[in-house]
């Protein structure tokens, strides 16, 4: 494997390892080099040896754009990540997925941040969708 990309493979390694608890929806997107995206929800698993992860994404495939926004309505509502749980709550379609991932093919992160990430709710107050 090429130097440059074990870099960056232990830095995703290393970021994504330090993540715990629900990431709200919309605030931590995954692209991939095959040009997919997707918006972390946690992460279950990891194998240090062959640098795999298993994270939980969240599943937004049954939303219409419509509904997309009235979720982030929804979301704005939302006042604690432990609310993130029970998601059927925040909207009926809400669901996750298992995406099983070689974390070399992971071409980028963003970290979008809002009033309930990273946890530390005061140093973004009142930000949000």
């Amino acid at each position: 494997m090429d130097i440059n990309i074990t870099k960056g493979v232990d830095y995703f390694e290393s970021w994504l390892s330090s993540i715990s608890g629900i990431v709200p929806p919309f605030v931590v997107e995954l692209g991939l080099k095959n040009g997919r995206t997707f918006y972390l929800h946690s992460i279950s698993s990891r194998d240090e040896q062959t640098k795999s992860m298993a994270i939980r994404i969240w599943d937004l495939r049954a939303f219409a754009q419509q509904e997309i926004e009235d979720l982030k309505t929804k979301l704005s509502e939302v006042r604690s990540r432990k609310e993130l749980q029970d998601e059927q709550q925040i909207h009926p379609k809400l669901d996750w997925a298992l995406l099983y991932i070689n974390l070399s093919n992971i071409s980028y992160c963003i970290e979008w941040h809002d009033r309930m990430w990273p946890e530390d709710t005061h140093s973004h107050p009142g930000m949000g969708f």
